[in-house]
C-alpha cells in the first residue's frame, strides 16, 4: 500500500491527510525527506514533521516556504544548530516590515522566530541571521540593534557596517559601550557618517578605527579632526600612512604632516595626484625648511658638551638608562658620566668625586638611582671606579645585592 502511495505522490497527485501521514509515518528517512521537501503537503503533516527524529528532515521542513508559522517557532528551539541556521536564513528573508508591535498572528509569529534567532547561542545561526539582515533598509530595529551590541565580531559587524536602520544615537551608545575588537572599525567603515559619530571614534581612542575611518573615501571628515587626528599621529605612528593617503587633505593638515612624518611618506604625499600644485609646493617648501633645521641642530650636537646634551635628551624624554651602558661600550667615558649625573639627579661632580675615589658602593648606589641594570652597574664600576676584580660588588639574582637604605645612605653621604 505504502510503495501505491508514493508512486501517486510521485506522479504529482495530491495526497489526503491520511494518506500523507502514512508517508510521514513511513520508517524510511528518504521518503520522509522526499515528502518534507513538498509545497502542497497539508500544514499539520509539515507540522509533525518539524518534530521528527532525523535531523536531515527537520532541514528541509526549516527550509520550505510553505512550512506553518508555528512549526517555524517549534524549529527555533531546534537541538542541531544546524537546522536553525537553515531557519535563519529563512526567517530572516521574510524581516522587512516587521516590527515588535504585530498584531496579525502570523507576522508575529514570523517576528518572535527571527527574534530567537537573534538570540540563538549558536554564533553561527547568529552570523547568519545578521547576513541576511545586512541589506535590508527596513528590517526590524529591535533586532538590529540586538545584532549591533552583539559580543562576536562576526555577528555585529555586517549590521554595523551597512545597516542604516540603526540611528546616530545607537551607533554613539554602541561605541561608548566598550565593544567587541573590531566593532568600532566597522562603523568607521558605513557609507556616511555625521560629525558627531566620527567624533565618537576618534574620542574613543580606538587607533585602527580611526584609521580605517581615514581611509574611507565614502565620508568626508571635517578639517578641524583631521588636524586632531594629524596631531595624535606625531606619537601614533600607525596613523600616518592613512592619513597621507587620506582623499582631498586639507593644505593645513599636509603641511603639519609634512613637520614630522618620515621620508618615504613625504614622498608618498607629493605623489598624490589629488593633490592641489599649490598645496604640493608648500609641502616642498615645508620639507625644505624640515631638513635645513636638522642639518642646523646636526651641527650645533657636535659641539655639544656631554652634560647639556644629557640634560637636552632628558628634558625631551629621550634619555634612557641604556644609554650609560652604550656609551661606556663606545668608550665615551664623559657622556656616560653625564648621562648617569643626570638620570641619578647628582652633579657631574659627584659623579666625578665617586669615580676618581674608585668607590664601588657610590658607583651601585648611582647605577640603582639612575634605573640602570643590576648588570650594568658591574659595568660602571669597572670602566667609570676602575675597581678591582675582587672589590667589584655583583648582583644576586639578576638584583642589586646592597639594600634599598643602604643605597640611599650612600646616596645622601655623596650629595654636594
Amino acid at each position: 500500500m505504502l510503495k501505491g502511495l508514493l508512486e501517486k505522490f510521485r506522479k504529482g497527485s495530491r495526497l489526503d491527510y491520511e494518506e500523507a501521514k502514512q508517508l510521514a509515518q513511513s520508517n524510511d528517512v528518504k521518503v520522509r525527506e522526499e515528502l518534507a521537501q513538498k509545497p502542497n503537503v497539508q500544514p499539520e503533516i509539515l507540522y509533525f514533521l518539524a518534530q521528527d527524529r532525523a535531523a536531515s528532515v527537520r532541514t528541509i521542513i526549516a527550509k520550505n516556504d510553505a512550512t506553518p508559522h508555528h512549526a517555524d517557532l517549534l524549529l527555533t528551539n531546534d537541538a542541531d544548530e544546524s537546522v536553525r541556521g537553515v531557519l535563519a536564513t529563512k526567517i530572516a528573508a521574510l524581516a522587512p516590515g516587521l516590527t515588535a508591535h504585530e498584531v496579525d498572528n502570523l507576522r508575529r509569529m514570523t517576528y518572535e522566530a527571527l527574534e530567537k534567532l537573534a538570540r540563538d547561542q549558536a554564533v553561527k545561526v547568529r552570523q547568519v541571521v545578521a547576513e541576511t539582515l545586512q541589506d535590508m533598509a527596513d528590517a526590524p530595529p529591535e533586532v538590529i540593534r540586538r545584532l549591533a551590541e552583539d559580543t562576536e565580531l562576526v555577528v555585529c559587524a555586517p549590521v554595523l557596517e551597512n545597516l542604516p536602520v540603526l540611528t546616530d544615537r545607537d551607533l554613539i551608545q554602541i561605541i561608548n559601550l566598550n565593544p567587541v575588537d573590531g566593532a568600532i572599525s566597522a562603523i568607521s567603515q558605513r557609507k556616511t557618517l555625521p560629525d558627531e559619530v566620527m567624533e565618537e571614534i576618534f574620542a574613543s581612542n580606538d587607533i585602527a578605527a580611526v584609521a580605517t575611518l581615514l581611509g574611507n573615501s565614502s565620508v568626508s571628515i571635517k578639517e578641524n579632526l583631521l588636524e586632531r587626528i594629524c596631531d595624535k599621529s606625531r606619537t601614533v605612528k600607525s596613523l600616518q600612512e592613512p592619513m597621507i593617503h587620506r582623499p582631498q587633505l586639507p593644505k593645513a593638515v599636509a603641511l603639519r604632516l609634512a613637520d614630522f612624518v618620515a621620508d618615504h611618506l613625504i614622498k608618498a604625499l607629493l605623489n598624490r595626484k589629488d593633490l592641489d600644485p599649490a598645496i604640493a609646493d608648500a609641502v616642498r617648501q615645508e620639507v625644505s625648511t624640515r631638513l635645513d633645521i636638522a642639518a642646523e641642530e646636526e651641527a650645533a650636537a657636535e659641539h655639544e658638551a656631554p652634560y647639556a646634551k644629557a640634560k637636552r635628551l632628558h628634558g625631551e624624554g629621550r634619555l634612557e638608562p641604556q644609554m650609560v651602558n652604550s656609551a661606556l661600550k663606545a668608550g665615551q667615558r664623559e657622556y656616560a658620566m653625564a648621562a648617569l649625573a643626570v638620570l641619578a639627579n647628582v652633579s657631574m661632580r659627584t659623579v666625578e668625586t665617586v669615580s676618581s675615589a674608585g668607590s664601588a658602593k657610590g658607583l651601585v648606589a648611582l647605577s640603582w638611582k639612575a634605573g640602570l641594570e643590576s648588570s650594568v652597574s658591574v659595568t660602571v664600576q669597572q670602566r667609570l671606579g676602575r675597581v678591582q676584580p675582587k672589590n667589584i660588588i655583583q648582583p644576586k639574582n639578576g638584583e642589586y645585592s646592597m639594600s634599598s637604605s643602604e643605597m640611599e645612605w650612600q646616596l645622601e653621604f655623596l650629595r654636594d
